[in-house]
């Protein structure tokens, strides 16, 4: 039996991807686990399914109610015996302890898309040492980083990126009614989406009333386009669902996100994976997140290490694009870098941007799934 815990919509489609390799070199094994659809449509037998909202929108008190009872689900069938692995897909919170239990019990562990210990909370990775046999690395500096601190790591590629390179060139951009064209990427987890998605329509407004009549588009993932719309109603906006209307104030898409990008004069997002595929497409960001200003000034700022948050400038080792976070100071702020970019700084906005594709193709490596799974199967075999 091999375990598989993924606890968010991007970490199951990843976990999903190497079960299938997974599949081919022990087609005799059984599969259990935390995930979502893709994953049980790779095989493997769910015990939660983090796709309904109680899951995915909720947050982590809320996920408490199912995160509990599915850890000692898992724990109970390590007892049982029969576990030959355990694949843990980000999600440190929740991971961590169950390799823990897993290392207890003398099953062997692989961690793909390791906690982010070098930007916050280095402490954890003294239980990483302990409790991991081996790291699957996505980002090239990691490797390294982990190395120095005992931990057999390995860089295997960013998914998302070998994903977007393999389907680059595929997708055509929309015909937008106006121009300027910004398209808004909230996120995709709920309490991330309920408090950067107000803020950003906000800064729509702001930026219509100094520039006329815009274009507003947004890439929703499908488990939160109820919410989404809900919250752009609340708004006083009015919303067209999937198709591309000149009468609404946002067209609102759950699929097309590469031709989304591809058709936007200005991105403003949500820090998370999906602004990768903006810079992929070279495209002007604005990166923002609104979490709690108490918890960063009381806890945030003594444990972060690095000078910017989002990753693309921690790539970049300097401001590339315009992050706001980690809480949104003054969305007026916001709207005017917007409309610098789109006007006076244009040529200073597209110098930027054009070095945007070269950072991700540092991210690169052929079929991280495939090297996963190979080393999956070399801690089985040992």
């Amino acid at each position: 039996m091999i375990i598989i815990s993924a606890l968010d919509n991007s970490g199951q489609q990843n976990a999903a991807e190497v079960l299938r390799y997974l599949r081919k070199q022990f087609p005799d094994e059984r599969y259990i686990g935390i995930g979502g659809k893709a994953l049980a449509a790779a095989g493997c037998e769910l015990i939660r399914d983090i796709s309904d909202c109680s899951a995915m929108l909720t947050g982590v008190f809320g996920a408490m109610k199912w995160a509990v009872p599915a850890y000692r689900r898992l724990v109970r069938a390590m007892d049982a015996g029969g576990v030959n692995l355990v694949v843990l897909v980000d999600s440190p919170t929740f991971n961590l302890p169950l390799a823990r239990a897993a290392k207890k019990r003398n099953i062997k562990t692989l961690y793909f898309i390791a906690p982010q210990t070098w930007a916050w909370a280095r402490f954890r990775n003294r239980k990483i040492r302990k409790r991991v046999d081996k790291l699957a690395v996505i980002l090239p500096f990691e490797e390294e980083f982990f190395r120095q601190a005992g931990i057999d790591a390995e860089f295997v590629g960013h998914p998302f990126i070998d994903r977007l390179k393999s389907t680059s060139g595929k997708s055509q951009p929309f015909f937008a009614p106006f121009s300027p064209n910004i398209l808004l990427m909230p996120g995709s987890r709920g309490h991330v989406i309920r408090e950067v998605l107000p803020a950003q329509l906000r800064i729509i407004k702001r930026i219509s009333e100094k520039m006329g009549k815009i274009s507003v588009t947004l890439a929703a993932w499908p488990e939160a386009e109820d919410l989404i719309l809900e919250i752009i109603r609340e708004n006083g906006l009015s919303v067209s669902a999937g198709v591309l209307s000149e009468k609404a104030d946002i067209n609102v898409f759950t699929s097309h996100h590469s031709s989304l990008i591809q058709s936007a004069t200005l991105v403003l997002a949500a820090s998370g994976t999906g602004t990768l595929e903006v810079a992929w497409h070279s495209k002007p960001v604005i990166l923002m997140y609104n979490g709690s200003k108490l918890l960063y000034h009381l806890i945030g700022r003594w444990l972060i290490k690095t000078k910017f948050l989002s990753l693309t400038n921690i790539l970049a080792g300097r401001e590339l694009v315009p992050e706001f976070m980690p809480y949104i100071r003054d969305e007026s702020e916001i709207a005017g870098r917007a409309i610098d970019m789109l006007t006076t700084h244009r040529k200073e906005t597209d110098a930027a941007s054009s070095q945007l594709r070269p950072l991700m193709d540092t991210l690169y490596k052929p079929n991280p799934a495939k090297r996963v799974s190979e080393i999956a199967a070399s801690l089985i075999e040992r």
